[in-house]
């Protein structure tokens, strides 16, 4: 019988470093629960016979079955259930915002207390595989004999890359970089998501038997005809790449970067690497512009970097920031400044680099497209932020080099164009992730590629419109109770999802 513990474990959502030591180096913020804490947490799962929180997950992660077997102590067990939908677990329970409309905001226990930290029970049981426990990958169907080759090594193309495979198919991944992981790799900071984290599970990856081709950029160095000449389909998940840029006076003046090339430069090859480089890129007063997690992670890297003063202004006010709020705390307990209700109307500098911004004092007005409320300059109002750099990260759009350059069909704002097939308008070529909806969650754009990839797997075996994905046979074909128990009872009735 399962009792109902209001109780939980360790500070909600997760336990972190103290600021004054977090701010002053890059090591990671969120704190890993013990044995003993992960398992008294996973036994405040109620087992919900209808387990909402799987349906939250882009992915289908069982939380569930990962709960009841932590709860016990079975490890092994825990890791198989949710090994089997997530290549990338380590990944995505550091990287998820759980509490924003996915699997903990879900969580029915919230309703009498605080949901369960599934992101916390997650990242407990990677860790635990990575460094004590190393298990076997998931069991793959036989070969097939057909090849695809995945265009994009970041998130979506690696759970792409994983669930093919295990359909039997040889997969070949293409990636512009040096280093698997897109995104995820360059774009999120080491304290939010450590590198070695990141290249163990990409690694896992290629070692269950799929080749990676870095430092090859498809549509420069390779045509996705010889792809087609070489494979027997492809799959596009070349993510968001083209930034927003303002047309703000003096924007051209130096001090000025993109806050993605910025994040680009500290990432891709490490800190020590970028402050060789660019020690003194930044001065010691650095206004980022932008209300998302990449201005968050600006700020917040800013701040690592110089020990000076980083304000992050964002025209909206702080409720309709769509920042998580939880790096929004962080990043003021870390001494990140806020100016809300700002937008910049111009740079002033020197001639050649920015010495100030001047912002607009804004009010809300109508809603707009987004349903937040439209900000509009109040006449008159307006102030001028001392800088020595500025950051702008006001959102990437789709990378759309590959369909200039292949004559793909576009869909809105540049993305490359689907129909429901995932199909693009040259015949063999797929494509999913933020390439075909814009930048996401890493989680999201993965369960868009996995998709994706199922669509690829009946192309290839000619079950177009009438095959039943692996998901499909694993979760409902039984009905739930029964499904539920075979789980525990190690029975899984055929090939589980990846």
């Amino acid at each position: 019988m399962v009792v109902f513990r209001p109780d939980r474990v360790g500070p909600f959502p997760f336990p972190k470093s103290s600021p004054e030591t977090r701010r002053k180096d890059f090591s990671e913020v969120e704190q890993p629960y013990t044995k003993e804490q992960a398992m008294l947490e996973a036994d405040r799962c109620l087992r919900c016979g209808t387990p909402v929180c799987i349906d939250a997950c882009p992915v289908q992660l069982d939380v569930r079955g990962m709960m009841d077997a932590v709860a016990n102590g079975d490890f092994k067990t825990a890791y198989e259930r949710i090994r089997e939908t997530n290549p990338l677990l380590g990944v995505t329970a550091r990287c998820c915002p759980q509490l924003q409309g996915l699997c903990e905001d879900a969580c029915v226990v919230r309703w009498g207390g605080q949901p369960l930290s599934i992101g916390m029970v997650q990242r407990f049981m990677a860790d635990w595989e990575q460094n004590e426990s190393r298990q076997p990958g998931p069991a793959s169907e036989p070969k097939t004999g057909k090849k695809v080759a995945v265009v994009g090594g970041g998130p979506a193309g690696l759970a792409a890359a994983a669930l093919l495979l295990r359909y039997g198919h040889g997969v070949t991944i293409y990636e512009e970089s040096d280093h698997l992981g897109g995104t995820a790799w360059y774009g999120i900071p080491d304290y939010h998501l450590p590198k070695d984290v990141l290249s163990y599970e990409a690694g896992r990856i290629v070692e269950a038997g799929v080749v990676v081709k870095t430092g090859v950029k498809v549509g420069r160095d390779v045509s996705l005809s010889l792809l087609l000449d070489e494979a027997d389909a492809v799959l596009v998940a070349t993510g968001s790449r083209d930034v927003r840029t303002l047309d703000t006076p003096g924007a051209q003046l130096g001090g000025i970067y993109d806050g993605y090339g910025f994040l680009r430069r500290v990432y891709m090859e490490g800190v020590d690497v970028y402050l060789r480089g660019y020690a003194k890129e930044l001065g010691k007063d650095v206004v980022v512009v932008g209300g998302g997690d990449s201005a968050l992670d600006c700020a917040r890297t800013a701040l690592r970097l110089t020990q000076g003063n980083v304000t992050v202004v964002y025209r909206r006010d702080e409720k309709d920031m769509p920042a998580d709020p939880i790096m929004v705390q962080e990043a003021k307990e870390e001494g990140v400044e806020f100016e809300f209700l700002s937008d910049p109307i111009e740079f002033v500098g020197d001639g050649r680099v920015v010495t100030g911004m001047v912002v607009a004092a804004m009010q809300l007005g109508q809603p707009d497209s987004t349903g937040r409320k439209h900000p509009e300059p109040i006449p008159g109002r307006s102030s001028t932020l001392k800088c020595d750099s500025v950051l702008l990260a006001i959102g990437r759009g789709p990378d759309s080099f590959l369909e200039k350059v292949e004559g793909l069909k576009a869909g809105p704002k540049g993305a490359i164009s689907v129909d429901d097939h995932y199909r693009t308008s040259m015949t063999g070529v797929f494509a999913s992730g933020d390439a075909t909806t814009g930048e996401t969650l890493v989680v999201k754009a993965m369960g868009h590629a996995r998709e994706c990839a199922q669509r690829v797997h009946e192309f290839l075996t000619g079950l177009e419109g009438r095959h039943v994905s692996l998901y499909e046979r694993y979760y409902l074909e039984r009905t739930t109770e029964d499904s539920y128990q075979d789980m525990l009872d190690g029975k899984e009735g055929g090939l589980p999802p990846d």
